[in-house]
């Protein structure tokens, strides 16, 4: 399956790709060394994406896109929050030492450490002091999964899944019992119940560390879900609905588990056929036409040629396959 993965990857790098395709392509999928001659000219000719011009245009000066997890329909932006500014920034291939999310990373710090403030509104419950860390360490560990401003943030989170699977599998009772021991909150049908994506990025934000019991069981809870993980709401356990924004949802849930949680691969088989089994004639993949979700497409800066579409579907999807054959890779 490697030699077929990295084959369709070198086919499309023959065809003169866009910029972030071809950068991708060359670092997630062919896996090429930090020091390759063609990985290191991709990465410079980054900054002449468009995709990447937009971000970095938009960027406000204290590192965000103003709204930080509500998303702002005031201000025209095409980046509507500081959230999706870093979901944006990761998907064309930038990375933490990248100068836009060095800044970003200096702003999410000085929010933590309650140097300015948190630039949502503050919702007036026992649920928003937790939640409103929860949106910044979630963001944090997409670029700095390792950094050790978020020990107590994996510690907080690993101490409420554990008691919440504590019989083998996810109990209710025993979630709202982890809050009202570690936070105070009110966990009941809120954005705080740990199928949600942002308790998802940080106890998976050093993969391999969960216990195998305790990640098995908060894996096999997730797949079994009739609405997936929170925020991005599709089922796992069936063949995904067949829309571009579904799909798009469908991926992402996948690639979060990729990213996070090793034993994905156990779960994940129907779900990796599937994705082989809806190759085009040219073994490429295309799902139609942009999803509403802007965070991950486009990587070309212009989606009227339809190889283009073809080519950044079929790069992101390469990515997860090349992720689900070769678990040693990032």
């Amino acid at each position: 399956m490697i030699y077929a993965i990295e084959t369709k990857a070198y086919r499309i790098l023959e065809q003169s790709p866009d910029i972030v395709v071809r950068y991708r392509l060359l670092r997630d999928v062919l896996a090429k060394p930090a020091d390759n001659v063609q990985l290191c000219q991709a990465k410079e000719n980054l900054q002449n994406s468009l995709n990447v011009q937009i971000l970095a245009n938009e960027q406000w000066a204290d590192g965000g896109w103003g709204a930080f997890h509500s998303r702002s329909t005031r201000l025209k932006q095409k980046i509507p929050s500081t959230e999706v500014g870093v979901e944006r920034a990761l998907a064309l291939g930038l990375d933490a030492t990248h100068p836009i999310l060095e800044q970003t990373t200096r702003y999410l710090l000085s929010i933590i450490n309650g140097e300015i403030p948190f630039p949502d509104y503050h919702e007036k419950n026992n649920r928003w002091q937790t939640g409103m860390r929860l949106f910044l360490a979630s963001t944090l560990s997409l670029i700095h999964p390792n950094h050790p401003v978020l020990d107590k943030d994996r510690e907080l989170w690993f101490s409420i899944a554990e008691m919440t699977f504590q019989s083998g599998m996810y109990s209710e009772k025993d979630e709202i019992e982890a809050h009202t021991r570690f936070t105070g909150a009110t966990v009941k049908d809120s954005y705080l119940v740990l199928n949600n994506r942002y308790q998802l990025n940080i106890l998976g934000s050093i993969p391999g560390t969960l216990p195998v019991e305790l990640e098995t069981a908060l894996l096999r809870w997730l797949w079994e879900r009739p609405d997936g993980i929170g925020y991005l709401e599709i089922p796992l356990n069936r063949e995904p609905p067949s829309t571009p924004s579904q799909i798009d949802r469908w991926l992402a849930s996948l690639e979060l588990f990729a990213r996070c949680f090793p034993l994905w691969v156990n779960f994940a088989q129907g779900s990796i056929d599937w994705l082989w089994n809806q190759q085009n004639e040219q073994g490429y993949w295309d799902f139609g036409t942009k999803p509403s979700s802007i965070s991950n497409f486009p990587l070309s800066d212009s989606w009227r040629k339809k190889e283009n579409r073809v080519f950044d579907w079929t790069t992101r999807v390469l990515i997860l396959l090349k992720k689900y054959n070769d678990p040693a890779v990032n």
